[in-house]
């Protein structure tokens, strides 16, 4: 049996009213909000969340493979999935892959994982799909897109959910389109791209996929689609002969913005949170043609449902204020780049110590300090230290608050951090209330971006509160 072992979704805390976007360019907007990343995430951040979270560091040496999917990863040139398997530490033979080029990115890294697993090419796949699309202000799509991420884990034990079968439809439609010079997405939206494009397509895959196993769309549970817009996937499940009240995930659009690669997954997700042994669901992704996907339940899923669950993470948030500010956050202003940039022998002399998140450990008295050493801070002894993987949660010892630092967010607390199983570090806070911060409280580490220079991002971990 070959499924998914695990999910997680992640969606950043920031919310940004469409009435502010209404409000600055005087031009209607829906009603509600849309998610949008903190000035220090972006596509590679969310999906190393998701990483982490469904891959623990109990559990991430067992990992063989992990693809990252998005449309708006941080490089053109870089491969982001070998970025966020060292962040998350997965073994260094772990096979990496890249999916991109269309919102349906996220379904092919999932397809690719479950022929791989089912080949016994690889054991333990980890899929992370994020994205954060920037629509040019002004434009009609600027309220619609969303930012988020979604992760699961293919294997062959302990299986949560069986994939049964998978149809796919492959044709050119433009709905959708960013060339290689362009930072904004661009879209036909409205009607005809729905029918002719989204519907015509998606809709042809989930006909194949229920003909192919002989079901009718009233033996599904649940069904889990990518929507364009709040109302597409309604009239995809009316037509295809579902009821999208009862059997309908609602999709992310009309809670936190269309997430592109991430949307179908997150839909997935929220299925699996309600979901109960021997229910079907069907997933689908959509973008050039489309892909549907069958699994079914099974008694495992009570024991490995996801440590956050869909609904807790739209509703744990924090409004930004400010249309600007989101501008200035998504470095859609220009903004002066400080600093220089971080040398690669800098990098790989330093990689296992700040990305992969080790210290040191004192074999004579169990001393464990960060950064790295070879000399105990408390005993002083040499030749006892060995390298100790350090804990993601702690509590702030410690604290102030930076006002003149060049940063985008003013003003910003720097934490000594206490980890739980030992060493002491001093990080950036990030996702904070004025509230979150003080001297005793509990935080997580979060990989997120520290500062570009040099024409490059630098990413580091900083603490956050518990959410």
């Amino acid at each position: 049996m070959v499924g998914i072992t695990a999910y997680n979704a992640y969606v950043p805390r920031l919310r940004l009213d469409r009435n502010l976007i209404a409000r600055a360019w005087g031009t209607p907007q829906a009603a509600g909000e849309i998610a949008v990343a903190n000035y220090d995430e972006d596509a590679l951040t969310m999906a190393t969340e998701v990483g982490l979270a469904c891959a623990p560091d109990s559990e991430a040496a067992a990992v063989d493979a992990l693809y990252f999917a998005s449309t708006s990863a941080p490089y053109r040139e870089k491969q982001v999935a070998s970025v966020v398997a060292t962040a998350c530490d997965l073994p260094r033979r772990a096979q990496t892959a890249d999916f991109t080029g269309s919102v349906r990115a996220g379904m092919s890294a999932l397809l690719a994982g479950v022929h791989a697993v089912r080949a016994g090419a690889r054991n333990d796949v980890l899929i992370a799909a994020a994205d954060a699309r920037l629509a040019a202000p002004e434009s009609e799509i600027e309220g619609l897109l969303g930012h988020a991420a979604a992760g699961l884990r293919i294997g062959s034990t302990a299986v949560l959910a069986e994939v049964i079968d998978a149809a796919s439809v492959s044709e050119e439609f433009t709905h959708l389109w960013r060339t290689d010079d362009q930072k904004f997405v661009q879209a036909f939206p409205g009607k005809f791209s729905n029918t002719y494009g989204y519907a015509r397509n998606l809709g042809e895959a989930i006909r194949a996929l229920l003909a192919a196993q002989k079901l009718k769309p009233e033996s599904i549970a649940r069904l889990a689609v990518y929507s364009p817009d709040a109302r597409a996937g309604i009239d995809l499940a009316k037509d295809l002969g579902f009821d999208p009240r009862r059997q309908l995930v609602s999709p992310a659009v009309s809670t936190i913005g269309s997430a592109g690669v991430a949307d179908p997954l997150l839909a997935l997700a929220a299925a699996l949170d309600e979901a109960t042994a021997g229910d079907w669901i069907v997933v689908g992704a959509y973008g050039e043609g489309a892909d549907a996907l069958l699994l079914r339940v099974t008694d495992e899923l009570p024991r490995r449902r996801a440590l956050y669950s869909w609904k807790r993470a739209v509703e744990n948030k924090l409004p930004l204020a400010s249309y600007e500010k989101y501008l200035k956050f998504r470095r859609v202003l220009d903004l002066d780049e400080p600093g220089d940039a971080v040398t690669n022998v800098l990098e790989f002399k330093e990689l296992k110590q700040d990305i992969r998140l080790y210290g040191s450990r004192c074999d004579a008295c169990d001393t464990v300090q960060f950064p790295i050493t070879r000399v105990c801070i408390k005993c002083k002894q040499s030749g006892h230290v060995s390298d100790h993987k350090l804990r993601k949660q702690g509590t702030i010892f410690t604290f102030t608050v930076d006002h003149l630092v060049a940063n985008l967010e003013h003003p910003l607390p720097m934490a000594v951090v206490d980890l739980d199983g030992g060493g002491r570090v001093y990080l950036q806070v990030t996702d904070f209330t004025e509230k979150e911060v003080g001297i005793g409280l509990p935080v997580m580490l979060t990989f997120r971006r520290l500062q570009d220079g040099g024409g490059n991002h630098n990413y580091f971990w900083k603490a956050r509160p518990v959410r």
